[in-house]
């Protein structure tokens, strides 16, 4: 048989929530029995059953509920029964408000005063490496003796943050030739009307795609041959840059000094300044789905002055043994070319899906001659690696490189839940020309096979083995075996 009560709305039942409060306060006025005494405000109140949707209890409106709660409460304030106890518990409540304000203000002052000043945030990055070499009897004879050795490849440190709409960055080496030496050292002015973010300072160009990659996202100890033959390093100017499309696209473009040395200083009269460009896209990729999956390609145009008019190309094997002498000779090298510009043009792409990656690029460098036609050389390097235990190298679409891999259970040492870390394999090859004409700079080609383990986001061990193919114009070819270890850490 149905009830001839209604069913209570939502509102009469907060309305009733009030009530059953309102109680409460009544019962602490008339000092009746409590679990702990009135004075403490963390006291349990038994609460009494009263349930608003019980039928035998009559149904009047939210607003007769309150008025009749306030004269009942009312009155046996008026019947004296416990004065103090009420005033004490209202005196506690104000205190507390009062905390409550004072947090809160203090508060706000700390937002305000940090809007005054822009924020800041240490980084620092460490990695030490250990080299050993075998080479024939005829590349000992072209190059010399490399000797095995141990150095810091990289030891930084460095400063960045923000203020309102613009960015900052200062970063030191102490392993490299200068001891320290400028690295990222810019500011950055971002939501610039039509160019969205320019950026000011010492930095790298926006061309190569292992070049601009951060070194400690790379997937082997050393950037390849190519790299160190043709993209330019850190030099000061101004670029911009922005990433449309929902982050589908990038573009860079940017006008520096041609070559600036390790403190970011260049000087010249001869036209030496170089405008590089940039432009990338994602041909696929799922952010929602799966954002393991994706394909990059991109190209990159620069056209150089050369530096007091002489260009220069060379590389040693793609191993180094931090700043010390001797170290690891140039395995190919032109020598000194008279010219008057040069310029690079470089194809990249990459492909990931899941824990499979494969990347590569091709650079092309026309040289225009003093007194002369133009020379061409060239380069190019495939790579292929995959974790074991499925992780994949993560994007930065707004930037259009690769960033940092994280592992999907972190090695510990320590008590806990260990995980195996981030386990990936990897192989690449190489190949530099540098012969054209009457420039006989040689051909290297270098094949790695290469073991990393992350034991953590920030931790990580590598283990590199490349053969180095040296093809010498003059003495023929010869080769070298070298296997390099590193551990690094950064953050």
């Amino acid at each position: 048989m149905e009830s001839s009560h209604r069913k209570p709305t939502m509102i009469e039942g907060l309305w009733g929530f009030a009530v059953v409060c309102l109680l409460m306060v009544g019962s602490v006025v008339r000092g009746q029995d409590l679990l702990l005494p009135v004075e403490s405000v963390d006291s349990e109140v038994p609460i009494p059953d009263i349930s608003i949707s019980n039928p035998t209890l009559p149904l009047i409106g939210p607003e007769e509920k309150l008025s009749s709660a306030l004269q009942e409460v009312a009155a046996k304030e008026g019947e004296g029964a416990a004065p103090d106890s009420a005033k004490k518990l209202k005196e506690q409540i104000e205190k507390l408000s009062k905390k409550v304000e004072k947090l809160e203000e203090s508060e706000k002052k700390k937002k305000d005063e940090a809007g005054k000043f822009p924020t800041g945030r240490f980084t620092m990055q460490i990695q030490a490496d250990a080299a050993f070499f075998g080479q024939n009897q005829l590349n000992q004879q072209t190059v010399g003796d490399i000797p095995d050795g141990a150095g810091f490849r990289r030891a930084r440190i460095g400063w960045e943050g923000k203020w309102l709409q613009t960015d900052y960055r200062i970063e030191m080496d102490f392993a490299l030739a200068g001891r320290p030496s400028f690295l990222d050292n810019w500011v950055r002015i971002n939501e610039v009307p039509i160019l969205k973010h320019v950026q000011i300072g010492h930095f790298f160009e926006p061309i190569f795609l292992e070049r601009l990659t951060p070194n400690r996202f790379l997937t082997f100890l050393e950037r390849t041959t190519v790299d160190s033959a043709f993209a330019p390093a850190r030099n000061l100017g101004i670029m911009a840059y922005d990433a449309p499309f929902e982050q589908r696209m990038t573009w860079a473009t940017g006008i520096f000094r041609a070559d600036s040395d390790v403190f970011g200083d260049d000087t010249g009269d001869r036209g030496e300044w170089a405008t590089t460009s940039r432009i990338t896209g994602l041909l696929w990729r799922d952010d929602k789905v799966n954002p393991a999956h994706y394909m990059h390609v991109g190209t990159g145009y620069s056209f150089r002055g050369t530096n007091n008019g002489v260009a220069r190309f060379r590389s040693q094997p793609e191993v180094r043994i931090g700043a010390t002498v001797p170290n690891v000779p140039n395995f190919v090298d032109t020598g000194n070319i008279p010219a008057n510009s040069y310029q690079l043009i470089d194809f990249e792409a990459a492909i990931v899906h899941g824990p499979f990656s494969i990347q590569s690029e091709y650079m092309y460098v026309p040289v225009d001659q003093m007194g002369g036609g133009y020379l061409w050389f060239q380069g190019y390097y495939t790579q292929i690696s995959y974790f074991l235990t499925g992780e994949h190298r993560p994007y930065r679409s707004d930037r259009g490189f690769f960033d940092r891999v994280s592992p999907k259970r972190d090695f510990r040492l320590a008590s806990g839940k260990p995980g195996p870390g981030a386990w990936e394999i990897a192989t690449r090859i190489s190949h530099l020309d540098l012969n054209n004409q009457e420039v006989l700079g040689g051909e290297l080609t270098d094949l790695s096979v290469g073991l990393n383990w992350y034991w953590t986001k920030y931790l990580r061990f590598q283990v590199n083995y490349i053969r180095a193919y040296l093809d010498d114009p003059r003495l023929g070819a010869s080769g070298a075996d070298i296997v390099a270890m590193r551990v690094g850490y950064d953050f």
